[in-house]
This record gives structure tokens, C-alpha cells and sequence, in this order.
């Protein structure tokens, strides 16, 4: 080779503030930094010497940024060697973890750099009385040299720190909006903590999570919640079955759990805390859907970001399902469950009839009564029992001699009651089960029943895995199409009569090109709430086996996950020398990069699944367009022959929505990748969103285990923290993946014109039951 070698060159100042931008992805990422800084300062301090009063305080302005508190201080040689060295903290260790400290990564001090052009540490150390000025200029930090000025001066006997933050023009703050970001993760704080002179902790918890309106109450001591887990535990029932619980002194696998947890029925959004500090809104699985505040010293934040850690996620999650267990068996011996569908509905996914006693049904003539009364009075001779509808048949069977209990419409009360009346009680059912006529099966088909028949027994067994005989027949009830089992077997009878199967005949002979895509639809939409309890993933042993499958596809990807390294490695690696600062710098910036996704076009929905909105509406106006939105696992919808370079898709406003979405967006390729068959699978879907972060929970619909997707933006979601359970609406294409997006928070989500949607990613699958740690790492990916 012939010519000559030149260096390799890094502008360092230009680096760090990319870096600090990348890792931190909202602007006000130094205001949580060094608040937790000063809490961690203060605790420290506290637990070597309980006799001072504690203080953080915070003034600022739209061009300055100064924070100050009374806590331990640092050396010089602290200063040196941890503050000013991206990885390397001096609270990773056993006395600062035993002082409940938040933060123990050590790239901290990097967050200033995003929007401040220079920073000014003033610190007096509490242990040796050194008192050290630092000041650094971003557009002066090399690599290469010293740069950042240092002071000894004399001590002020005033031990603490106070970081002065100058912000870059250009990068002004929005005081208001920093003043309600810092309130939100201190609110718990137990120390002081003002903004410009008001005091925005030490807030009590009922704050912010407000009791229920009170009919019962109780407190128990070193309760038995569960397997898993014991506490003192305080419990509000409301009349109509909301409920608030306070969980302390928690007991966790035989181990304290330092911490409490305080929940709210119907809440939604989990708001996690660190010794009273706020790491993140996080979203667990729950029937009851709570929500409220976990501050538990187990939790632990990630690298730079408001998250946090995967093994945090499962603890919650572990803990969450044995709650749930103890609600619903408290509930159970209250009057209040037949208020409570969450409670019937625990009760149908765990097989808990026995449970059911104090539910109250219609009873003719008279008022509803409870199951456990159908019990006692239907001990002497069996009472009648009507599944069905119609009113004649009511009205020839009931009588004041012999009254007719008569079962609910709708799930999960109609299986709860029918469930306990078979296991409990002794009744005599009223035969009102639908019946074929003129059953029709292949041979007598006409051409287009026949392609009907055998592209739905195609879709079952490919898609569902079900193996189905498909016949045509006049269905009594005016029921569009009917589900048997019959052996291994499901007998599924179209009605040729019924609207949604003549659209589809109709297709096949005057628009074949849709014909195959309706047929998937009218199966996703129409059949699978039919023959859901059928599906052999739906079973524990088929969640399990589709578990090994995701686990063993995403082997191939973890190697090179584990290759990459994380943040908080990459820098311990230079610290002990393994590594250059260059190489540090370059791996992280690779490393920050994996996990971001950006969006800079919206693409219309009808240009990428031309179909799927129409289908949707045509089936829905055929099969019944009165019915209410669905919230039970569903699939998601596959296109799998289609592809799209698409990372949002779209739907106007002037258009009809696709199940009350317009917004879809896509997961990444690696999140695809690593975990795309999940969708493929019946799910249902929980959204929640606070701050800066949008949390989706996948439930597989075994309720065996779940997929969380983890959303941070770059500013706060342009809505109310809220959330809960929608409906699913997935679509699946050959190589993308949408998730909808409720019309709350679509603006956050669909840029502007030049706009760039920058959104950190985080997915990972975790088990709701068992609970025996994650399953695998979390997984980032960009695309």
C-alpha cells in the first residue's frame, strides 16, 4: 500500500453533545439528572449523620439552571476520578445502595452537555471539608488534554453541592413546563425540595392516589397475599367494587422488600419510585387494571432514560398477579363482586367457579338472587334453568311454584353463573340449543361454498392451528354461523342466509381479488370468538410451547446484543483501562443508537392495506353495527404477502376509523424480528401514557405471558397521563409490524411537516404467571 497514514480525528465537544442528546433523550434530562444527584447527595449524608435538616433547592430561568443541596459533597478527588468520568460513580457500592440511592450509572454529568454550554460545580465534602470549584466550557472539552478548570478554595464549613448550568442559545427552557417535570419524580421526596422558592415534594401518597369512596374497609398484619408474597395490607372497597390498597412491610420470596406499594382500581398508570424518587410510569398486567405508585428499593432506573429495568418489570408484574389472586378471593366473600366484571373475569381465567357464590341472578318470577341461595334452595329438588332468550319460553316455564332462574346474556357473568350452577348446584337446564337444517357438505356445495369452506379450514389450521370440518346449513336463533366440537375436530356451520357469509359468496363471484383477504377477516372478526377456547395455544401447555418456539428464534439475536454491550459496561470497560476513550465513544454512540426509532413521514393507511378498512366496515355493518367495541383477545391483522417501507400509517379524519384508531405505528425491524410471531397469536392490548412514556402490554391470550413495548419521546405526550385496556387492532404485514395508537395521544406521534419523531425503544416478554424472572434481556432496536 503505498501513500501516507493520518489520525484518526474526534471533535470532542460536537461528540459529547450528540451523546448526551442520544442517551438523554428529552431536553430537561439535566434537571432529573441532578436532582437525583442532590437526592442521592442527601441521602448519603443522612446516613452517616441523621442531625441536619436536608434541602435541595432549585432556581430557574429560562436561560440558567442552578441546584443546590446540603448533602455529602464531593472531594477533589471525587471529582476527578467519578464526576468528571463518564462511567464510573462513586455510589456503586455497598454503603451508597444501603443509603437507598437512585443512580449508581456515573454518566450523569454528560446530560448537562444536551442544552448547556458551560457548568459551574461548586462542592464542600461533609467527610473531609474540602471545598472544590470545577468549571467546564463545552466548546473547549478535548480528549486529549485537561480542560475542565479546578479550584481547592476554602472551606465554608457548608457541606453540599451546587451545579450551575448555563443553557446554550437556542436551547431556552419553558420554566413552567421544567417546574411540573422536576414536581413529578420528587412529589414523594420526603426531603424539602423547592423550585424557585416552592416547595414541590413531600406529598402525601393519597395525593396521588385518591381513596374510593369507603363502604368496607380492612387492615391486615403480615398478611398472606399470595405465594410469592406477605405484607400489612390496607384495604377500601367501594359499593360499586372499586378498590384501594396500601401494601407495607411487603415480604417477597422469604426477603424484606424495602418500600410500599399504594393501588387504585381502574388507575391504569403504575407510577414507580425509588426511595421516593420517580424513576418511570410503568404498565403491568392486571384484571383489575391497577394502577397508583410502587416505591420499592428493588426497583432500579436505566442508563440516562425514564425506565426502568426489565427485572424491575417482572417483579411488578410477579407481584401484580398475586395481588389480583387476593383481591379476587377477598371479593369473593363480599356482596360487592356481583358489581365487579374484573372479578369474574379473574375468576374465568384461572377456572376459580367456586369463587362465584356471592353473584346474583335473574330469577323469574322475582328479584335476582345469589348463586349461593340457588344452592340451598335447590337442595330439596332440582330448579329449572333457562340458557336462553326468548320470552315465550319464560313465560310457559315460570311460576310462582316453579320459579325459572334464567342465565345472563353476556361474558364472563354467563359462564360464572353457568360454571357454578353445574359444580354447586342441582338444576335441571330448558333444551334451547340451536339446530341445523338442511346441513350441506362438500359435493353438494355450490362452486363458491365450496371455495368458501375450504379457504376458511385453510385459515384455522395454517393461522390457528385448529383442524375443522366446514359445512353450510340453515342455523336456528338466527345464529350466522355455528361452532361444535367433535372429537379433534371443530364442525364450523356457515348460514348462507346470514348477511356477513353472502358478502363473502358475493365477493367470490364478482370480486375474487378481495375474496382471499375478506375470508381472513371474516375469521379474525367472526369465528375466533367462537372457537377461541379451542385454540391450542389458548392452553397453558400450548403457551409454553409457543414461548420456546419465540425463545429459540431469538437465540441468533442475543449473541449480538451481549457483543454490542450497554451503556453502563461499555464505560466500566474504559475505566479499568480494557478500552480507548475513542472506542468508548464510538460503542456507545452505536449502542444509544439500536434503541431509537425515528419516524419522519405519516403514510395513509388505504395506500399500504388498501382493504382492511373497508372489510372491517363491511363486516362489522353486516354482523351486527350496533355492537360496542371488543376488549377480549383477538389476532391481529395479517397481510402477509404485502410489504411497506412505512413507519406510521394513517387514516383522515373524513374516513372511518379502524376500530376507533387512526394512528398505527410500526415496532422495529428487531422487535419484528426477535418477537413478530407474538402477533400472529390471539392478544389483547393495554395502553397507558404519562410524561414522556407510552407503555403497550400485549397479553398472549393463554394470560400466560405478555409482550411490553416501552415508548420514550423526546417531549412530554401531548395528553393527560390515562390509559387502559383497548382494542386489539395489530396489523401484520410480511416485514412490518403496526401497533394503533388511540386518538388521545395521536399528535404525539404524527410529525409535522420537516419534522423527525424521535421515540426510544424498549420490548421485551414477561411472564404473568410463575414469575420466575424475565425471560430474556430487553431488546432495542432501529429502524
Amino acid at each position: 500500500m503505498s501513500g501516507e497514514l493520518i489520525p484518526f480525528q474526534i471533535e470532542t465537544q460536537r461528540v459529547i453533545q450528540l451523546l448526551a442528546k442520544q442517551i438523554y433523550q428529552s431536553p430537561l434530562a439535566l434537571l432529573r439528572e441532578n436532582t437525583q444527584n442532590a437526592f442521592d447527595a442527601v441521602r448519603q449524608r443522612l446516613h452517616i449523620d441523621g442531625q441536619f435538616d436536608p434541602s435541595i433547592d432549585i432556581l430557574l430561568s429560562p436561560d440558567k439552571i442552578v441546584i443546590a443541596d446540603n448533602g455529602i459533597g464531593m472531594t477533589p478527588d471525587d471529582l476527578s476520578r467519578h464526576y468528571w468520568t463518564a462511567g464510573s460513580s462513586s455510589k456503586n457500592n455497598a454503603a451508597a445502595r444501603a443509603a437507598g440511592v437512585v443512580g449508581t450509572f456515573g454518566i450523569g454529568a454528560m446530560a448537562n452537555f444536551g442544552i448547556a454550554d458551560r457548568l459551574v460545580v461548586e462542592t464542600e465534602s461533609a467527610t473531609t471539608g474540602e471545598r472544590t470549584i470545577c468549571r467546564a466550557d463545552r466548546a473547549k472539552l478535548d480528549l486529549k488534554q485537561n480542560c475542565i478548570e479546578r479550584e481547592v478554595v476554602q472551606s465554608l464549613q457548608q457541606p453540599g453541592t451546587t451545579i450551575t448550568a448555563h443553557v446554550a442559545p437556542g436551547e431556552k427552557i419553558d420554566v413552567v413546563k421544567a417546574r411540573d417535570y422536576i414536581a413529578e419524580f420528587v412529589s414523594l421526596v420526603d426531603v424539602p425540595v423547592t423550585v424557585n422558592g416552592e416547595i414541590v415534594s413531600k406529598r402525601p401518597i393519597e395525593d396521588l392516589v385518591p381513596h374510593v369512596p369507603e363502604t368496607w374497609r380492612t387492615n391486615e398484619q403480615a398478611h398472606v397475599i399470595g405465594p410469592r408474597m406477605t405484607a400489612d395490607v390496607t384495604v377500601i372497597l367501594s359499593n360499586n367494587a372499586d378498590l384501594w390498597l396500601s401494601f407495607a412491610n411487603i415480604i417477597w420470596d422469604s426477603k424484606p422488600l424495602t418500600g410500599r406499594l399504594v393501588l387504585r382500581s381502574g388507575h391504569s398508570n403504575l407510577r414507580t419510585f425509588r426511595s421516593g424518587f420517580g424513576l418511570a410510569t410503568a404498565s403491568v398486567s392486571s384484571f383489575y387494571q391497577f394502577g397508583g405508585i410502587a416505591d420499592l428499593l428493588a426497583l432500579e432506573p436505566t442508563a440516562g432514560r425514564e425506565a426502568i429495568t426489565v427485572d424491575g418489570l417482572q417483579l411488578l408484574q410477579s407481584m401484580m398477579t398475586d395481588i389480583d389472586r387476593f383481591v379476587s378471593e377477598l371479593l369473593a366473600k363480599r356482596d360487592e363482586s356481583d358489581s365487579s366484571t374484573p372479578f369474574m373475569n379473574w375468576v374465568v381465567a384461572h377456572n376459580r367457579y367456586d369463587l362465584c357464590g356471592k353473584l346474583r341472578m335473574t330469577i323469574s318470577p322475582g328479584d335476582r338472587i345469589s348463586l349461593e341461595e340457588v344452592v340451598r334452595r335447590s337442595q330439596p329438588r332440582p330448579m329449572m334453568l333457562y340458557e336462553g332468550t326468548d320470552q315465550g319460553v319464560v313465560k310457559a316455564h315460570a311460576s310462582e311454584d316453579t320459579p325459572l332462574l334464567i342465565l345472563a346474556r353476556t361474558n364472563p357473568r354467563r359462564r360464572c353463573e353457568q360454571n357454578f350452577l353445574k359444580n354447586n348446584a342441582n338444576v335441571s337446564a330448558i333444551s334451547d340449543k340451536p339446530i341445523v337444517k338442511d346441513r350441506r357438505s362438500y359435493g353438494q356445495l355450490s362452486t363458491a361454498e365450496s371455495a368458501l369452506a375450504y379457504r376458511v379450514e385453510s385459515i384455522l389450521e395454517t393461522d390457528y392451528f385448529v383442524k375443522s370440518i366446514v359445512d353450510f346449513g340453515s342455523i336456528s336463533h338466527g345464529l350466522p354461523v355455528l361452532a361444535q366440537k367433535e372429537g379433534d375436530r371443530i364442525r364450523i356451520t356457515l348460514n348462507p342466509d346470514g348477511q356477513t357469509v353472502q358478502l363473502l359468496l358475493g365477493l367470490f363471484s364478482t370480486e375474487f381479488g378481495a375474496f382471499g383477504s375478506m375470508a381472513k377477516d371474516f375469521v379474525r372478526n367472526v369465528l375466533f370468538p367462537r372457537i377461541a377456547d379451542y385454540v391450542p395455544s389458548s392452553t397453558k401447555q400450548g403457551a409454553e410451547a409457543f414461548l420456546r418456539a419465540i425463545r429459540k428464534a431469538r437465540e441468533v439475536f442475543e449473541y449480538a446484543d451481549d457483543d454490542l454491550g450497554s451503556l453502563p459496561g461499555i464505560w466500566e470497560e474504559y475505566d479499568e483501562g480494557r478500552i480507548p476513550l475513542e472506542e468508548a465513544v464510538a460503542r456507545s454512540r452505536t449502542a444509544v443508537r439500536s434503541s431509537v426509532q425515528v419516524v419522519d413521514v405519516a403514510t395513509r393507511a388505504k395506500d399500504v392495506v388498501p382493504d382492511v378498512i373497508e372489510n372491517e366496515q363491511a363486516l362489522h355493518e353486516a354482523a351486527d353495527p350496533t355492537a360496542g367495541l371488543n376488549l377480549d383477545p383477538s389476532p391481529g391483522i395479517t397481510r402477509l404477502e404485502l410489504t411497506s417501507a412505512a413507519k406510521l400509517l394513517v387514516i383522515d379524519d373524513k374516513e372511518p376509523a379502524l376500530r376507533g384508531y387512526r394512528c398505527f405505528l410500526a415496532i422495529t425491524d428487531k422487535a419484528r424480528e426477535e418477537m413478530g410471531e407474538f402477533f400472529l397469536q390471539p392478544h389483547s392490548t393495554s395502553i397507558v401514557w404519562g410524561g414522556q412514556k407510552t407503555l403497550f402490554i400485549f397479553m398472549h391470550h393463554s394470560g400466560q405471558f405478555g409482550l411490553y413495548y416501552d415508548l420514550q419521546t423526546r417531549e412530554v405526550v401531548d395528553a393527560a397521563a390515562g390509559g387502559g385496556a383497548f382494542p386489539t387492532c395489530s396489523i401484520v404485514l410480511k416485514d412490518r409490524i403496526f401497533i394503533p395508537i388511540p386518538d388521545e395521544i395521536r399528535a404525539s406521534f404524527v410529525p409535522r411537516f420537516g419534522e423527525r419523531k424521535r421515540f426510544e425503544i424498549r420490548a421485551d416478554i414477561l411472564r404473568a404467571e410463575g414469575g420466575n424472572g424475565p425471560t430474556t434481556n430487553g431488546t432495542s432496536a432501529v429502524s
